[in-house]
């Protein structure tokens, strides 16, 4: 195993004792240090395991993690490698934009388990999470209705920033802004039940 660590000092062949939590699972152990060396201003370390308890080999393939904890390592795991393959000033606008997207399948993936459909821009009955479109730049656009004819167009929703406090919302394109995602999911709601199906 590799690591990295600002304030570690470790040396090269130096035993060390070992304890690793996730999830709540434990796993404990014994290991020498094989590798010392630098890594962008931090340490990094490489570590042979020589010694393990019986527990070490299922906290390493996740087979003692429940469905929850396994989805959240993958997330965990494609948010790591998004941030290595993207500026750091991008790191915290696109980790917002993948929980919104996230958040939203999640609520329409529900409402469709319990039974909602709802009308497409064709017209189309729809279950919630096929009606949303995931674009390449990470917004989503979903079917509304409008206020002003009654018509049921795809409407758009990304992140903004807000001017006043400099703090990260969502818009919906031509309609309200929501600067927490409990109040965009509440309002996404309403629009589904303004287009549900009968």
């Amino acid at each position: 195993m590799a690591l990295t660590s600002p304030t570690f000092k470790m040396d090269s062949l130096q035993k060390i004792d070992f304890e690793l939590s996730s999830g709540g699972h434990t796993t404990a152990g014994c290991a020498v240090v094989c590798y010392a060396g630098d890594n962008e201003n931090q340490q990094r370390y490489g570590l042979l395991f020589i010694e393990t308890d019986t527990e070490f080999d299922s906290f390493l393939t996740g087979e003692t993690l429940s469905s929850a904890e396994v989805n959240r390592l993958g997330e965990e795991m494609a948010e790591q490698f998004m941030r290595r393959r993207k500026p750091a000033s991008e790191d915290t606008f696109n980790l917002q934009n993948q929980r919104m997207v996230d958040a939203v399948r999640s609520l329409a993936n529900r409402l469709g388990q319990m039974g909602l459909y709802v009308t497409g821009v064709s017209g189309e009955a729809l279950l919630p999470a096929d009606s949303i479109v995931v674009g390449k730049n990470g917004g989503l656009s979903l079917p509304m209705k409008s206020t002003a004819t009654g018509e049921i167009f795809s409407a758009s929703i990304s992140l903004t920033c807000f001017t006043d406090s400099a703090a990260i919302g969502y818009q919906i394109e031509g309609g309200p802004a929501f600067s927490n995602i409990i109040d965009l999911l509440d309002h996404i709601c309403t629009c589904f039940d303004q287009i549900a199906q009968p």
